[in-house]
């Protein structure tokens, strides 16, 4: 029987979440638009997802009781800037008392500019792909940063900008629903950069002393036979433009833009082989390895990637976040076993030299999980549909233990 394994001092133990996925009543964003059009594929409503826009203060201190100390969510860009230039202070005030209430219930906030959703008007001009938007966001997130700005403990600007671009531009399963417009997802990855290059500058300008960061997904592409070369290319390929943005006529990886910490969203990987029929796809054929685990999303589940994708941040050499990590399943049981599994790859990566600082589980409720709507439960809270009832599961109460602790329990 080994020791305990304790977590440094000060480590940061919370929950993940976007607007869309918990608030409801966000009928202003290009999300609801695709909704009314039909793009979720459950056919659920993101109204009234978790009715957290107004159960916000009873989620706090439920969370608090769970002894989180900090809380991962975005702010909502079509309820602060319903039209170009015209910023809501009802809106900016109803932010202002969630900051507030996560501060009284001592948790720190740490706030992401933008999880996938962009208000219609933004849409209507092209949205990411448009020439001049990351000009036309930039408002936005000087207004908060003025206005909220001594609320926040951390700034995340933007989440997972290659899942947006392939799922927007690509895949065709996000708003705008495009499918194969590879010219598209090239130009929203390069005004997703300009974005974060110039939201990073003016947030450490009028918010000095708040880390800035960006919540890059790490999904590890791994070569189906290590041995045969035209399988690491392909394997190689599908990594480089998972990682990568476009900067000044060259390749960037995301983790390399400017930043004062990194945050690490990861969920899974797959076997990549190298196949002529699938060349939109960098002549990669995905599948998930034989033998592992899946997620009620059909991704394999293996803890000890969440180690090898912390390992490969240490080079950084800047303070990392777990900012999700999470299992979609309908049985509490895998969550619990997965919950000390995961953390029991952290611990060690913490010991060879990761300086990572803090794990945000997602997430905190069962929620609106874009479009795939209600089917998927990856909270540690269960929602009622019917009467908005909350209920911690057993792995939220797991983790309540371990965060009161700062530790795990020792492991034979």
């Amino acid at each position: 029987m080994s020791g305990e394994r304790r977590f440094p001092e000060g480590f940061l133990w919370g929950c993940a979440t976007a607007a869309h996925h918990v608030e409801g009543g966000n009928h202003n964003c290009d999300w609801w638009e695709f909704e009314q059009r039909g793009g979720i594929l459950t056919g659920d409503s993101a109204d009234p997802a978790c009715d957290q826009y107004r159960r916000f203060r009873e989620d706090f201190q439920l969370l608090r009781r769970m002894n989180n100390n900090a809380h991962r969510l975005s702010i909502e860009w079509s309820r602060v800037e319903p039209a170009p230039g015209e910023f809501d202070p009802a809106q900016i005030e109803h932010y202002r008392q969630v900051l507030l209430e996560l501060r009284d219930q001592g948790m720190a906030p740490m706030v992401t500019l933008h999880h996938f959703t962009s208000p219609i008007w933004f849409a209507a001009r092209g949205g990411w792909a448009a020439s001049g938007a990351h000009e036309a966001w930039l408002p936005f997130v000087r207004r908060v940063a003025e206005e909220l700005g001594e609320l926040v403990a951390f700034w995340c600007t933007l989440n997972e900008p290659n899942i947006y671009a392939y799922q927007g531009w690509v895949a065709g399963e996000f708003p705008p629903a495009r499918r194969g417009d590879l010219r598209g997802a090239y130009r929203v990855l390069g005004n997703m950069r300009r974005g974060h290059e110039v939201a990073h500058g003016e947030l450490s300008r009028l918010t000095p002393g708040v880390p800035v960061g960006i919540a890059q997904h790490k999904w590890l592409m791994l070569p189906a036979r290590p041995g045969r070369r035209r399988d690491r290319f392909a394997a190689g390929t599908a990594q480089f433009f998972m990682d990568r943005w476009p900067a000044g006529g060259r390749w960037q990886r995301v983790v390399e833009a400017p930043s004062d910490y990194l945050g690490l969203n990861h969920y899974t990987g797959s076997l990549v082989a190298f196949s002529l029929r699938h060349a939109r796809e960098g002549f990669g054929h995905r599948f998930n390895p034989p033998g592992l685990p899946i997620s009620d999303f059909d991704w394999a589940v293996e803890p000890r990637w969440l180690r090898t994708c912390l390992e490969q941040l240490r080079p950084l050499n800047k303070p990392i976040y777990v900012t999700e990590n999470g299992l979609a399943t309908t049985d509490d049981r895998r969550r619990v076993e997965f919950l000390q599994d995961a953390l029991g790859q952290v611990w060690p990566a913490i010991q060879d030299g990761a300086d990572v600082r803090g794990y945000f589980h997602f997430s905190s409720h069962d929620n609106f999980e874009w479009a795939r709507g209600y089917s998927m439960r990856l909270g540690l809270i269960a929602v009622d549909r019917e009467t908005q009832e909350r209920t911690v599961k057993p792995s939220g109460w797991l983790f309540a233990r371990i965060a009161e602790s700062n530790s795990l329990p020792a492991s034979d």
